[in-house]
């Protein structure tokens, strides 16, 4: 949304996720392929909105999750 907002050449967006688990220690490792005519500012730009959407700031806060069956 953003980057047509600004009417950038953003073709598609690809993301792939890993989760990397050390003793107790678990990371999610996540990969950013844009597809488009785009300079380094505006890529630099679309990652740090990556870093910012709700579901990346739940995930780094951590959240409690309660599950129920009815």
């Amino acid at each position: 949304m953003y980057a047509q907002r600004k009417d950038w050449t953003l073709r598609s967006v690809h993301v792939d996720v890993h989760l990397e688990v050390q003793g107790q220690d678990r990371a999610l490792i996540r990969k950013l392929r844009l597809e488009g005519d785009l300079d380094q500012a505006q890529r630099a730009r679309l990652a740090d909105i990556a870093e910012r959407t709700p579901v990346t700031l739940t995930l780094k806060q951590g959240v409690r999750i309660t599950t129920t069956l009815e």
